[in-house]
Parts: C-alpha cells; structure tokens; sequence
C-alpha cells in the first residue's frame, strides 16, 4: 500500500511527464493536466480504483497529457512514448481517441460529452450488473473540468444520473477556476457550486485542490521555465526510470 508521501511523489513525477511532453511538442495544454495530477495519482495508483473491472473516463480531453503519463506508468505503454506527444503517425494526439492505447474509454474533445457517456456507461454496467451485489458493479469515475460545466449536457446527465439513482457513478470535479480565456468567475455565474450540485440531487465531497493563473491553459513552457519547474517539483528528469 502506498504512502501519502508516496503518491505525492509520483503526482509530482506526472507532472514533470506533462512538462516534458508539452515542451517537447511545443504544443499542449498544461495548466489543468498540473492541476489534476492528484486526482489522476488517486485513481490509477491509490488503490481505490480497480484497474480491470472499474472504467476511467477523462471527461476533459485537454487534460490528456496526464492520462497518458498515467498510462505508461502503469505500464499500458511505453514511457517512451510520451516523448511522441502529438508527433505525427503518433497514438498520443492532443485529445484522447479510444481505441488508440489501452485505457482509453472515451474519445475526448468538445466539452461535456464525456459526462454525457461515462453517465451511459454507468447505466449500462448497473444493468448488466444488476442482479448483483452493488459491490459486484464496476464503478465509472469520470473527471472533468469546471469550465466544462458550462456546458448544458452536463447538467442534463447530472439530472438522468441521480434519476436513474446511478450509485455506480463518481464525478471528479477538477476546479481550478480557469478556462481558456480566463478565470471562470468572469465568464460564469454559477453562484455556489456545491449547493447547485446537491441542489440536483448529487451527493458532494469536496478536498482542497489546486488553483492555476489562465495565461497557462495552454502556453508551452521555455527552456529556463521548464528547468525551474522541474527543480521545483524535485524532479531532475522526468525520463528517469
């Protein structure tokens, strides 16, 4: 079993992945793949989630330089080949596409679809698990972003979840309280977030996080920034096995 420690170890390992991956292609976005790491670390590393009968779905396909560091630390593929990170020919493109790697369970781009899938997946399991002990159900965690809330089929599949009394299914909230043109508070008015969840029936937790300035959502590092950063999370290289 893993430490605390442990995991904040191997969050910040990722991190370092998405920074090389992102510098390397010149391309990618890195401010919520940094802000999700401790999630991303939590599902495939802590334990609490069975990698071969529980689903994983990356709602916000702009995160996916973390899934594919996560991937390949669990070894679904080569950590070489995070250095292919949207290269051409390569199986690792800037929004995730099922079917390209092993662990993949949604192909990712515009926002809020993948809410609207991983809720479909989760009646599909509850279905064909139903006869069954609830423990016996495979459970779909799906992360998301806060700007993608904005989005009205979210809000929608939050609706047919909890009417379908979905307990198989697990949002993550990734709030870092960005998007791509600003902090959300000057785009959005949600008012208080969590009493709006509950409010549509969902039963909410919520764990101190990570914040990120909006200028990051999708601005590649320089070379010095990229050392400082490295140096910052006690990573010396990111490739080190």
């Amino acid at each position: 079993m893993l430490t605390a420690q442990d995991l904040h170890k191997i969050a910040n390992q990722m991190r370092a992945d998405v920074l090389h991956m992102v510098y390397t292609a010149q391309a990618g976005h890195v401010a919520g793949p940094l802000s999700s790491a401790e999630e991303i670390t939590t599902l495939y590393f802590s334990g609490l989630v069975d990698l071969g009968h529980d689903k994983i779905v990356l709602s916000c396909g702009h995160y996916c330089p973390i899934l594919y560091s996560a991937l390949a630390r669990t070894e679904k593929l080569p950590i070489e080949e995070l250095a292919t990170f949207m290269q051409v020919g390569s199986r690792l493109p800037g929004h995730p596409e099922r079917g390209s790697v092993p662990g993949i369970e949604v192909s990712a781009g515009p926002l809020g679809q993948g809410v609207s899938v991983a809720t479909g997946m989760a009646l599909g399991l509850k279905l064909k698990f139903g006869a069954r002990a609830q423990k016996d159900t495979p459970r779909v965690y799906c992360v998301m972003s806060d700007g993608e809330i904005q989005e009205g089929q979210v809000w929608e599949a939050f609706n047919f979840a909890v009417r379908r009394q979905l307990d198989n299914l697990i949002f993550i909230l990734d709030r870092n309280r960005i998007q791509i043109e600003n902090y959300v508070s000057q785009l959005a008015t949600y008012g208080e977030v969590v009493g709006r969840l509950e409010a549509f029936g969902l039963h909410v937790l919520e764990v101190g996080g990570n914040d990120n300035n909006p200028e990051w959502h999708d601005r590649v590092p320089t070379h010095a920034e990229l050392l400082l950063a490295l140096k910052e999370l006690g990573v010396a290289d990111a490739n080190n096995q």
